[in-house]
């Protein structure tokens, strides 16, 4: 006999929420590691990367190379407080899914994002400015990746609903 596995209002939040700031941080973790990597290898200042998120408090001061202790701490609580924002309304969004669906969203997720955050977010709180004369393809695969990360990262959160999977699979009578 199958087990029935109940998830309450209660759990689902939990599932939710703790799952999609966890998702957040790995898919966060991912993206800056991947970041730090291309632009090491670019033989870039990694410490722009690393403040390029607190745009918005330091304007140009991020663009200044080398390390500087307020713009790196405020860009990356910035970076990872985003990342775990938008962790949980995936999370919120895919909840019930099946894995493989789960993961699938997540990369067309890291896409949305990448849309939102360049054409809304970034003009909204003024840091347009980071993306002139900066090549799309880049960016767009990062969060490509950071879907990824975030879908793979909220599997073991995920419950699948069977009543989410009926509209594809045919009813058994």
């Amino acid at each position: 006999m199958a087990e029935i596995k109940v998830v309450t209002p209660h759990l689902k939040r939990q599932l939710i929420l703790g799952g999609g700031t966890v998702a957040g941080l790995i898919g966060g973790v991912v993206v800056s590691a991947l970041m730090l990597t291309v632009m090491s290898a670019r033989g870039m200042d990694v410490w722009i990367g690393a403040k390029a998120a607190a745009y918005p408090f330091f304007h140009q001061r991020v663009m200044a190379p080398g390390f500087d202790a307020g713009p790196v701490v405020a860009g990356l609580i910035s970076h990872f407080a985003v990342s775990i924002i938008w962790g949980i309304v995936f999370a919120w969004a895919v909840f019930g899914l099946s894995r493989a669906a789960t993961v699938g969203v997540g990369v067309i997720w890291g896409l949305f994002v990448w849309a939102v955050m360049y054409f809304i977010v970034l003009p909204l709180v003024g840091a347009w400015a980071l993306t002139k004369g900066m090549p799309l393809l880049g960016p767009v695969i990062q969060h490509a990746i950071f879907g990824l990360a975030l879908g793979i990262g909220f599997l073991p959160f995920q419950r699948e609903r069977p009543e989410v999977l009926r509209w594809w699979r045919p009813r058994r009578v």
